[in-house]
C-alpha cells in the first residue's frame, strides 16, 4: 500500500495491487493462509441504544437474537506499529514491518520503498518518503499526529531508525504513550529513550556482560516468526499490565455484547480480563467458560450465590495481577482505544480514579449525543476522542459502570466497602475515600462508553426493592461519613448548533 501527503492534509493511504506484492521466493517468513473471518457479533447496523433513552435497558428483538446466537470471536485487537526508515535498502525494517502485518497488526511503514516485491499483507501500509530524512523533527511529529488522527491510532510502537533524535522519541512517548523500539547500537541518547532494544547479534554492555533488561537478542538464522514473537512479548511487557474486572449476573445478551466489545476494541497491549459471575442461570456461566477455554487472557471466578456488587468486584480485584485496575459493568459497550486513553490519565500520580463520559449516568459525565447503532456509537466515540484529546475534568464521583485506578491507589484505599449489599453507593464511597487520601477524582470526555444503565439492578424497580435498597444504602453511607447525601445532576444539554 502506498500513501501520499500534502502539507496540512491528513495522510491518504491507497492500496496497491496484491499481485505486485507477492512473497519472496523461498523466504523463511513462516507465512500461513489466514482462516476466514466469521461475521462479528457487533456490526455497524446493530442497534444498541433505544431511541427513547428512558427505555435504555431494553434491546430490540433483532439485537437480542444476534447477541445470543453469534459467537464471540477469539481474535483480539492488536496494537499498531509504525516503522520509520531513512534509507530505501533497510531490509531489516522491511521484514519487521511485513512480519507484524502478517500477525494482523496495522503497520504504517515510512520509507523510500524499493520496487522489489515483498511479502503481502492487507494491513501493511507503505507511506513514501520518510520525513525523518530531512532532519526536521517537527515535520515528523506533525506527520505522526496526522496519521494518528486519520487512522485512529491509540496504543502503538514506533520502530525508530538510528538517525531519529532522542527528543523526537521523548515527545512521541510524552504525547501519546507510544513505545519506542531502537537498535541496540543506536546512539546512546536514543537508546536511553527506547523501551525495547533489538540486538541482531550477541549483545554485551560496556562491562562485557548483558545487563539491560530492555535488550532482546535476535541472532542471525532465527526464523522471522520467532523474531516477531520475541519482539511482540517485549513490546507488550513495556506497557504496565491492566486488569479489567467484569461482574455478571444473568443478562447474557448484554454480557456477550460487552465482552465482544472489550475483546474487539481493546488494543491495549498488556491486559487480562477477569469475569466474576454471581450464580447466573441463563447460560452466562457456559459462555464465559468457553471464552476462558479459547482466549488465554480471560480468567473466570464462578460464585455459587449472588455475592452482590461490592463482594463480587472485590473478588476480581483480589485476583487481578495488573498495575492498572478497571471495573466495568456488563451492560456497557466500549469503543476502540478506551483502555489506552484511560491508562494515559493514570500516568499522572495525582489521579486516583478516572472514568469516561457516557450516554447514561446520574452526573456530569453524561453526554447526550444521539446514536442508535453500534457503528454510530463508534463514530461518536471517535469524534469525542478527537475533540477532547487529553482532557480531564474533576468530578464528585465517577460511576463504577466504568472506573480505572492504579494498584497503588487500590492498596492505599483498600477494597470496596461491602456494607452496601447488592449494590449502590460503593462508587460514592470509594470517591470520598480517594479524595480523603489527597487523590484527584476525575472523568475524561475523550473516552465515551455506552451504558445500558440499570440493565441488572433495574429489574428490582417493579417490585419496589430498588428504592428500598437506595434508602437503605443511603442511610448506611450517611452514617459512615456523617454527611447528608445529595443527588447528582447531569449537565444541561448544550443548545444545538445552528
Amino acid at each position: 500500500m502506498q500513501s501520499e501527503r500534502k502539507p496540512g492534509s491528513r495522510l491518504r493511504i491507497q492500496a496497491t495491487d496484491p499481485a505486485e506484492d507477492a512473497p519472496h521466493p523461498g523466504c523463511n517468513c513462516g507465512r500461513r493462509r489466514a482462516a476466514p473471518i466469521a461475521a462479528p457479533l457487533l456490526t455497524d447496523d446493530l442497534v444498541i441504544a433505544a431511541r427513547d433513552r428512558a427505555r435504555e435497558p431494553e434491546l430490540p428483538e433483532a439485537t437480542l437474537a444476534r447477541a445470543l446466537s453469534t459467537p464471540i470471536s477469539p481474535r483480539l485487537a492488536r496494537y499498531d506499529v509504525i516503522v520509520v526508515t531513512a534509507t530505501s535498502d533497510d531490509e531489516r525494517a522491511t521484514r519487521i514491518a511485513a512480519e507484524f502485518a502478517r500477525h494482523e497488526h496495522r503497520v504504517f511503514h515510512f520509507g523510500e520503498h524499493s520496487s522489489r516485491n515483498s511479502p503481502a499483507a492487507p494491513t501493511l501500509h507503505r507511506i513514501a518518503t520518510p520525513p525523518a530524512r530531512s532532519g526536521d523533527r517537527h515535520a515528523l511529529i506533525d506527520t505522526l499526529a496526522s496519521l494518528r488522527r486519520s487512522e485512529a491510532i491509540e496504543a502503538a510502537v514506533l520502530f525508530a531508525p538510528s538517525t531519529l533524535d532522542a527528543e523526537t522519541a521523548r515527545e512521541v512517548r510524552r504525547r501519546w504513550g507510544w513505545r519506542i523500539v531502537a537498535s541496540s547500537d543506536a546512539p546512546v541518547s536514543l537508546a536511553n529513550e527506547a523501551d525495547v532494544l533489538l540486538a541482531f547479534d550477541t549483545y554485551v554492555d560496556a562491562d562485557g556482560e548483558r545487563h539491560d533488561v530492555r535488550v532482546i537478542t535476535l541472532p542471525p538464522g532465527t526464523p522471522w516468526p520467532a523474531r516477531w514473537s520475541a519482539m511482540d512479548r517485549a513490546v507488550r511487557a513495556s506497557w504496565p499490565r491492566a486488569s479489567v474486572v467484569i461482574l455478571t449476573h444473568d443478562n447474557l445478551a448484554f454480557s456477550r455484547m460487552c465482552l465482544a466489545s472489550v475483546l474487539e476494541n481493546t488494543e491495549y497491549p498488556n491486559y487480562e480480563l477477569i469475569v466474576v459471575d454471581n450464580a447466573s442461570s441463563d447460560g452466562t456461566v457456559e459462555e464465559i467458560k468457553r471464552l476462558a477455554g479459547s482466549i488465554p487472557i480471560v480468567k473466570t471466578i464462578l460464585n455459587d450465590h449472588n455475592a452482590g456488587f461490592g463482594p463480587g468486584n472485590n473478588q476480581g480485584l483480589a485476583a487481578a495481577t495488573g498495575e492498572i485496575l478497571v471495573l466495568l459493568n456488563n451492560d456497557t459497550v466500549v469503543p476502540r482505544g478506551w483502555l489506552t486513553r484511560l491508562a494515559r490519565h493514570l500516568a499522572d500520580p495525582q489521579v486516583g480514579l478516572v472514568g469516561p463520559g457516557t450516554n447514561r449516568s446520574c452526573n456530569e459525565a453524561q453526554i447526550d449525543i444521539p446514536y442508535q447503532t453500534y457503528g454510530e456509537f463508534q463514530a461518536v466515540a471517535r469524534a469525542q476522542g478527537e475533540r477532547h484529546d487529553g482532557e480531564r475534568l474533576p468530578i464528585r464521583m465517577p460511576m463504577m459502570f466504568c472506573v480505572a485506578f492504579r494498584r497503588d491507589t487500590y492498596e492505599r484505599l483498600g477494597p470496596l466497602d461491602e456494607r452496601y449489599e447488592v449494590g449502590m453507593f460503593e462508587d460514592e464511597d470509594y470517591a470520598l475515600r480517594a479524595k480523603s487520601a489527597g487523590l484527584l477524582v476525575a472523568w475524561t470526555p475523550e473516552v465515551y462508553v455506552h451504558h445500558a444503565y440499570h440493565a441488572s439492578i433495574g429489574k428490582l424497580l417493579p417490585t419496589g426493592e430498588y428504592m428500598r435498597l437506595v434508602k437503605l444504602n443511603q442511610g448506611r453511607f450517611e452514617e459512615k461519613w456523617g454527611i447528608c447525601w445529595e443527588r447528582h445532576r447531569a449537565l444541561p444539554t448544550p443548545p444545538a448548533t445552528p
